[in-house]
Order: structure tokens, then sequence, then C-alpha cells
């Protein structure tokens, strides 16, 4: 096999995996954003409030107002999220079709970083502004805000900069591939 062959064998391999992840990150956004929607539908209140780390849950079910105001406000994050999987879903689909080191994937992986980042910082905040929405709703006296902080958030934003830095590198390989395309 020349090297020639090699190389078009292994961008065959980087193609094909590209589409499938590209779909993977289409139909993903697609099942976030049906199972926010189901939860904030579907999920009983006395579970809603104990997932929000509020105590003391509510006789009434939430109304369907309240509900999907709740709706909106967990959609912060997942939005941020959805975001950068459609970015890099355009980020495979270049790959895909042979774009390797080009500007094109390059800013779509950054943009991909960025938006995972913003998810992971955001979900906190979103979190608590969740308890004190449902605590608001509550007939009592007592209000809640849950601010959580897990490891599912630092992976994330650890995940979020190594993309990032990758990205970076990419940038400056391709920054020396077109000074070195001059000497030539």
């Amino acid at each position: 096999m020349t090297v020639e062959q090699d190389r078009e064998r292994r961008m065959g391999r980087i193609r094909r995996f590209s589409r499938l992840m590209g779909a993977g990150c289409l139909v993903t956004s697609g099942l976030l954003a049906a199972a926010m929607l189901f939860y904030w539908a579907m999920t009983p209140t006395h579970t809603l409030f104990g997932q929000a780390g509020i105590q003391i849950a509510p006789v009434m079910e939430l109304d369907f107002s309240a509900r999907a105001l709740a709706f909106g406000i967990s959609m912060v994050p997942l939005g941020a999220l959805i975001y950068g999987l459609l970015n890099a879903r355009r980020c495979f689909d270049a790959f895909a079709a042979g774009q390797i080191f080009s500007s094109e994937p390059i800013g779509r992986l950054k943009a991909f970083s960025i938006a995972v980042a913003a998810s992971a910082i955001l979900k906190p905040f979103t979190g608590a502004a969740l308890s004190l929405f449902l605590s608001f709703n509550n007939s009592g006296e007592v209000r809640t805000v849950a601010l959580s902080i897990g490891s599912d958030t630092l992976i994330a934003l650890i995940f979020a900069g190594t993309v990032a830095v990758i990205a970076w590198v990419m940038t400056e390989a391709l920054d020396i591939a077109d000074e070195n395309k001059q000497f030539v």
C-alpha cells in the first residue's frame, strides 16, 4: 500500500466517523430538548421539588404556566449545550467533506467548546433560579435557593477547556502551514 493509499484510507475512516458523529450531535440535540419538555410536562410536582432541592413540596400540582416557565429556565444551559452540539455537527460535516485543517471546522470546534463551558457555568445558576421560582410557588413562607456544583460541572469545564486548546493548536498549525506554503 502506498503512502497516498494509506492516507486516503485514513481520510475515508475520518469521513465515515465524522458523518456518524454529525448525525449523533443532531439526534442528541433533538432528544435533549424533547426530554426536557417531557420532564417538565410529566414529572409529578413533589419529584420536581425534591430534585430542585426544596424540602417541602406543595399540596397542589404545578399548573401549566409554572411548568412552562420552569421549562424555559431549564432550557438556558441546555440551549447553550444544544447550540454547541449543532456547531460540533457542522465541524464534523466539514471533516466529512475533507476540510481537516481549515478555518471552518476550527471555528466550529471553538464555538462548541465555548458553548459547553457556558452550559456548565450556567447550570448551577439556573438550578438556583429554579429552586427560588418553585419555592415562590409554594404556599408556605419558606423560600429556598439551592446552588449545586457537582463533578459533572467541573468535568464539563475541563472538557471544554481541552477542546478549546485543541482548536487553538489547530489554528496555530493552520497558520504555520499557510506560512510554509508562502516559502515554496
